[in-house]
């Protein structure tokens, strides 16, 4: 059975955890009974199976949660707030590797670093400090000891992905292929220099617009001759999480629609966005300006496909169910058959409920999902950009929607 006949701790950890937990569909592939039509525990299992198995498999919840063209809107919506529980690593671990990722002793760069952590996750923590120009800067750190866990385990989320390849769904899926891309993105996150430079790119994409007022948005500044692989050195940015703050009516719808423009510009005109902004990662500062947090994960859209996905939302707006049909076609992955004729059913279906709502009564994210949805009923893969532009979409949607419950995308 590939690698997995190598029975190592780890592996018989993982094998217990799916089993304590009841998933028999993973039971069958790990003692070899093949079985076509994979069959995931409920979403709250599925949540606790990936906790059990610790950080790598809790990130790798979350990039699936940015995935709602592979799994339905249960799974996404239980993945979507999954945290680690995971204390900080006590302060002199954190300072010994800090020491190591930087070029000069900590003392001749720093007049103060706080040794409690102000947020901690799988795979790195962040702490505040002052350099010596009096500059407030956060250092995210990556977790001492993190890349040898992370490797071991891409190398069983390999093997797995192996044994799933020879069902009928995961030739369907490519499951090799989607496990090769979420590992490289694993690993990409323990690099804090391809974060910096998305963090750059994006700053550089805002940084003019008619479509929304520039001064009002900030991006933190990159301190790049500080940062390193393990180290990530930004400006510090002093307020709270947009939801938990409470400017007035008027500034809060204000505040959605330069939301709403900054991502409409990032998604449809730049083709390249910021792919997660949860609450947590949009801040309300103290000077009332909007800041965009974390950008580890990002998406990117080619011209081609931008307008494609522009032409679906009129055709959503316009409840032209044909039109949708074909342009799930033409976004799919190429080599696929399937009826287009049963597909603009599904797509008519779909769409009816809608046909005596205005526009503000549509939760457009929602729609989205559900052409998501038609296609995996029809068997059509689509490029993995569609499930991060889907989910991109959703979260900008419902931090909006909690910020000012009648704004209109």
């Amino acid at each position: 059975m590939l690698s997995l006949t190598q029975n190592t701790s780890r592996q018989r950890e993982i094998i217990e955890v799916v089993f304590r937990n009841g998933w028999d569909y993973m039971r069958g592939l790990l003692t070899g009974n093949k079985s076509d039509e994979p069959r995931l525990p409920s979403p709250e299992v599925f949540r606790k199976i990936l906790i059990e198995l610790g950080p790598v498999y809790v990130k790798l919840g979350q990039l699936l949660s940015t995935r709602p063209d592979l799994l339905p809107g249960r799974y996404i919506d239980a993945l979507s707030d999954l945290q680690t529980n995971v204390p900080p690593v006590a302060w002199i671990a954190v300072e010994n590797f800090l020491r190591g990722q930087l070029s000069q002793p900590l003392e001749d760069i720093f007049s103060e670093i706080e040794p409690d952590a102000v947020a901690a996750g799988s795979i790195a923590q962040t702490h505040r400090a002052t350099l010596k120009n009096g500059q407030q800067v956060a250092l995210k750190i990556r977790r001492p000891g993190i890349e040898p866990v992370v490797e071991s385990d891409i190398a069983l989320i390999k093997s797995l992905a192996e044994l799933a390849a020879l069902t009928d769904f995961g030739k369907d899926y490519d499951i090799v292929a989607l496990a090769d891309e979420f590992t490289t993105a694993l690993r990409a996150e323990l690099d804090f220099t391809t974060e910096a430079s998305y963090t750059e790119q994006l700053r550089r994409g805002l940084s003019e617009s008619r479509w929304f007022d520039i001064k009002k948005l900030v991006i933190p500044k990159v301190y790049w001759e500080l940062t390193a692989p393990g180290l990530l050195v930004l400006e510090w940015l002093e307020g709270v999480p947009l939801l938990l703050s409470s400017p007035s009516q008027s500034e809060r719808r204000a505040i959605a629609t330069l939301l709403f423009r900054a991502f409409f510009q990032q998604i449809y005109i730049n083709g390249f966005f910021h792919a997660d902004p949860h609450p947590g990662n949009i801040f309300y500062l103290k000077d009332g300006r909007i800041a965009l947090l974390d950008f580890g994960l990002v998406g990117r859209l080619d011209p081609r496909t931008q307008g494609l996905l522009t032409e679906m939302l009129l055709a959503v707006v316009e409840l032209d169910a044909g039109r949708c049909a074909q342009l799930t076609l033409e976004l799919a992955e190429a080599g696929q058959p399937t009826s287009l004729e049963r597909l603009t059913s599904d797509c008519d279906r779909m769409l009816r409920k809608y046909y005596n709502r205005n526009l503000s009564q549509i939760n457009f994210s929602h729609v989205v999902y559900e052409f998501l949805q038609v296609a995996r009923n029809n068997k059509i893969r689509l490029p993995g950009n569609m499930g991060l532009y889907a989910k991109t979409l959703a979260n900008l949607e419902g931090v909006a929607r909690s910020f000012d419950p009648d704004v209109n995308l």
